[in-house]
Order: structure tokens, then sequence, then C-alpha cells
């Protein structure tokens, strides 16, 4: 059973979710507390099976109060008592979480806490404030349409509520993110151990900064930003952005018109490195960089702030790439991020990511260079053909430094290489691709060097027995070809176990000396759909090119052995060509395979 989630995946995790739910068995005490557990756990880190003290803390203390209505409150502790000793009977918990006495140790501390938040209006969510407040007034919650009309009844005056306490837990929630899923981003390596210090002295904006400042003196009328822009040497464009910026970190302050010195901005200026991380993390603020472009922005989120959207797109693209992105590659990224329909959008889009991008470039966190080598040309004309710009960007380790930082306080999972060999075989094996090569070199010997080639490959044998996913099962044969003869005797064990069975014998077939490894029928037909389902998952588009590769017969004959097979990821290829496939006796015929899948 796979409990690792890292990329969302809803359909998948619910699956793995209601199995869990299953094993667990029925709690009348609390039957939706497990449900609410690994929503939660999905959203906070998407490790399903790897708990800590703070985690069950938290979800004891924070997350039951807001959200469950119970007739028994002790009910609770009991059962994650319990939960904690079902994982690990079952042989589920991961490593990487605390022991087990110190989870069921976690679980008793927590609970005084837990009982007074549940006895504390104050710590409710809105939902479950309704639903108590509708008890009260005698509302029976199962009768269609009973709700609806006690809200009206509170709208109108004729029931009353707690309407400062409502208030109040209306703007925790506002606060508070909404639980959307984990998304973790590849291992990077990351400067561990630079700061602004040395780098802010030396980056242009540092030297920009003092010369706003300077400027201001004892106070200068601002206007359309001409005098200032001429103190800058820069374009007055920039030049109001950067008074704009000043005013954010209170470097200067902007009163009717006029900028004045902050009365913090002179201590400001000697600590550099205080300047620069504060100009940083207020960036996201600066609405002002998206000037003009702001209507077409928010338009593409229905009217929402679109600017730290954009900024968590940029920086992601940059981020993910150790060499040169082009400038209209991160274009298609951020419009993609923002709207699965937006392309009309896309000179509005480039023009706010350009004036980021110079901004950035002020702070010394990249650099900008033309290109006219042809295969660079050709990529950037691939996601504009007319008018490309040839701009390539870079992050510096500066960059990456601070890309890191901001992407983590935006919600991402986002390893370093050393947290990252640290990680259980499961979450490496998922988390890898996307790394650059080298990144995933130093993480894969890091990985087993930590653990040593003989536990390294009985982790991984686990992993194989344990989760039937295409994706997995190959990672996981992958990186058992780095324990060396461990790992071949690991993968021998599992000859013949009823899951990962072929794929085993397969990956024996090919090492030297083990030609003698017979193959049963069906075995490579059951690796190739593994091979297609990962590629179905990761790249639909190249899936579909290579599947149209074989003839017609050919397709369709695949179509029915995925099917016959019972394969794990049987559902996910045929909708793909269910969907995609320009063909319509072919896609026709996928459909018909779904439903033999939906009623087998």
């Amino acid at each position: 059973m796979r409990t690792v989630f890292l990329h969302g995946d809803g359909d998948r995790f619910a699956a793995s979710a209601a199995a869990l739910s299953d094993r667990f068995g029925a709690r009348p005490e609390a039957p939706d507390l497990v449900d609410v557990l690994l929503r939660d756990k999905c959203a906070r880190d998407g490790l399903l099976a790897r708990w800590t003290a703070a985690d069950l803390t938290r979800f004891l203390t924070e997350v039951v109060p807001r959200h469950l209505v119970l007739p028994r409150w002790s009910a609770v502790p009991e059962l994650l008592h319990d939960w904690v000793g079902f994982l690990d009977a079952e042989g589920l918990l991961m490593v990487g979480g605390d022991p087990v006495r110190a989870l069921h140790a976690a679980i008793d501390r927590a609970v005084p806490a837990y009982l007074a938040a549940m006895a504390e209006p104050a710590e409710w969510g809105p939902e479950k404030f309704w639903a108590l407040s509708a008890r009260e007034h005698g509302v029976d919650l199962g009768a269609e349409g009973a709700f609806e009309r006690f809200v009206q009844r509170v709208e109108g005056g004729e029931a009353a509520v707690d309407r400062e306490l409502l208030r109040g837990i209306e703007e925790r929630a506002e606060r508070e993110p909404l639980p959307v899923p984990a998304h973790w981003l590849p291992p990077m390596r990351v400067p561990e151990e630079t700061t602004p210090e040395a780098e802010a002295a030396r980056s242009p904006i540092a030297g920009l900064m003092a010369a706003l400042h300077g400027w201001a003196g004892p106070g200068r009328v601002l206007g359309e930003g001409v005098e200032l822009a001429a103190e800058l040497d820069c374009g007055p464009e920039v030049a109001l952005l950067c008074a704009a910026w000043a005013e954010r970190v209170h470097l200067v302050r902007i009163i009717d018109g006029r900028v004045v010195p902050g009365a913090i901005g002179t201590a400001l200026l000697a600590e550099p490195g205080v300047l620069w991380t504060r100009l940083w993390q207020s960036f996201v603020l600066l609405d002002e960089v998206v000037g003009p472009e702001a209507a077409a922005l928010d338009g593409l989120l229905d009217g929402e702030d679109a600017f730290p959207e954009l900024v968590q797109a940029v920086l992601t693209a940059l981020y993910t790439h150790t060499d040169a992105v082009p400038f209209e590659q991160v274009v298609s990224l951020v419009l993609h991020a923002l709207a699965e329909d937006g392309g009309e959008e896309r000179p509005a889009v480039a023009r706010v990511v350009e004036r980021v991008l110079a901004l950035w470039e002020r702070m010394g966190v990249l650099r900008r260079y033309r290109t006219e080598l042809p295969e660079a040309v050709a990529r950037i004309e691939a996601f504009a053909p007319v008018a490309a710009d040839r701009t390539m960007v870079e992050l510096l380790p500066l960059g990456v430094w601070a890309a890191h930082g901001s992407l983590r306080a935006f919600g991402f999972v986002a390893p370093t290489v050393l947290e990252a060999v640290a990680l259980p075989a499961e979450v490496v094996v998922l988390a890898l691709p996307g790394s650059p090569p080298d990144v995933v070199e130093e993480v894969v010997s890091g990985w087993v060097a930590a653990r040593g080639r003989s536990a390294a490959a009985a982790e991984l044998g686990d992993l194989l027995r344990r989760v039937d996913d295409p994706e997995l099962r190959l990672g996981a044969l992958w990186l058992l070809e780095h324990t060396g003869d461990e790992g071949v005797s690991a993968v021998r064990g599992l000859r013949e176990d009823p899951v990962c069975g072929p794929a085993a014998r397969m990956w024996l077939r090919v090492r030297p000396g083990a030609q003698e490894v017979p193959l049963l029928p069906g075995d490579e037909l059951v690796v190739a759909l593994d091979a297609m389902a990962v590629t179905a998952q990761t790249d639909a588009a190249a899936f579909l090119v290579d599947f149209r590769t074989r003839s017609t017969p050919d397709q369709l004959a695949v179509l029915d052995e995925l099917v016959r097979a019972e394969h794990v990821r049987a559902d996910l290829v045929l909708g793909v060509v269910a969907a995609e496939h320009p063909d319509e006796q072919v896609s026709r015929a996928a459909r018909r395979c779904l439903d033999r899948l939906d009623t087998a």
C-alpha cells in the first residue's frame, strides 16, 4: 500500500486513505477521525505513515478541536493510541518519525491541552461553530434544507448566535492556510552556510537603496520619479518601484508625495544583511511591480491577487533548474501556474516577469544574458514562436539560498541533498525525479552510504514487497542497481513475490551472470505495462507519441492486455488513451476497456 504522496494526486490518496481506514477498522466513537487525520497529514507533508510527537500533539490540540464534533472527547486519545499501535503492528510506520514509545507519550502529554481546547469555543472552526449552534437551536441537521434555513434565520435576526465569537473564529480561519495537499520540490543542492551578510553589501541593491536614502535628504518630491531616476541611474519606472520598495522596509516614508527618511533608515543601511533580507521578504507585497497589468493578471485568478502566485511560480521555475532557463520558458511556466487557459494574457505576464527579474538581478540573486546558441534559440522559440525573447536566466548561489527559504515559506517541501539522504526509500524514489543529474548522483550515493549497501537493499526490497505501484517499482529497482551484490541478493529473494516477482525476474535477467533466472509467461508484458503507466503519468504527450508507433491492431491488443492482466494502473493508461488519442477507433476501445475495469 502506498503511503507517500508528494505531489497531490487526490484520487490515489483517497484510495490509499480508504484502504488504511478499512484495515484500521470502523470506529463509531469517532467515525471521521481517520479521514481527518490522513487528510491533514497529506496537507502537512504527504507522508501518511511517518509520525512524530509534534505531529500528534498538533493534531490532537489544534486539528480535532477545529473540526470534530464528538459525543465523548476521551475517545480521540484512545483511538490515536490504537492508530499508532496499528501502524506499528502492520509494519507501516515509516522510518524518520519518532519511536513508538515517544508517540504514545506525546498523546498522553497532550490530553489536558486537547480537552481544554475542546471545551473552548474560540478554538473551533467555522463549520463546527455553525453545526453546534444549529444543534443548540434544535435544528435537525439531517433534514434537507434545515441548516440553510437556520443560517437565513440568523442573518435575518430571528435566531441569535455569538457574533463576536464567530468573528474571531472566522478571522483566525482566514489567517490559516487552506488544507491543500503538500507539494514536494525535487531535492536540490542548497548553500548551507550562505547568508545575505557578505553578499548584500556587494549587491547593486545596497548601493541603490543608499543612494535613494541619501537623495531623500530632508524630503524630496517623488513626482514621476524622473529626478530619482537620474540619481539612481535607472528609468523612472524602476525608480518609482524602488521608492515603494524602500517604503515597505521603512527605509523611507512617502508622505503626500514627498520621500522622507524613515526613523530607522540610517541604522538599517548600516546592517546590509538585515536590509537585504527585509527587501527580499517584502517583495511579495510589492504590488506596484504589477502596474498596469494588474487587471489582466488578477483576471486569471478570478479577481484574486495574482502577484504572490506569480512570484511563487517564478521562484519555482528558476529553483528547479540548476542551469540557465530561457525567459520564455519562465513565462510559460508562470502562465501555466496562474491559469489553464490564459494564453491571450502572455504579453502582460511577460512584462511583469521582466520587472520581477530586473529587480532580483539588482539584488544579486540571478544573472541574465542573451543567447545566440542555435540549440538554445530553438528551445526558446518552442515556447514563443513569434518575437521570442532570447534572454536566459540563471539563479546565483545567493538566489538558490533565498529561493529555497521562500518556497518553504510558501508551503512547499523543498529538501536539500543532506535532508534527502535521510529520507526513507519510498520518499527518495518519488522525490528524485526532476532533480539535476549531479544532484541525483549525490543523493543516491549518500543515501546508500548512510545505510550501508546491505541495509539499503533490504529497505528497497521491503518497499517492493509492500507497494504495488509502477513508479515506485521501477524507481526502487533502479536504486537497487547502486547497491551492488547486496542489491542482486535482495532482488533474488523477490523472484516469487506475487507483487513484484515479474519485475524482479526481468531485472535479474539483465544482470551479468543471471541468465539462468527463468521468466514466466507475461513477465515482459507486466514490465512493459509498468513503463507505459509511468510515462503516461509523467508525460502523456510523450506516451502517446510512443504508443502510436505501434500498428493499430497492436495498440488495441495492448489495451485489452491492460484489462486482462489486471494491471494496477490500467485506469491511468486507458484514461489517457481514451481522452487524448486522435484515432477514434483506439480511443473508443480505451473507453470500452475502462467500462470493463469499472464492472470487474
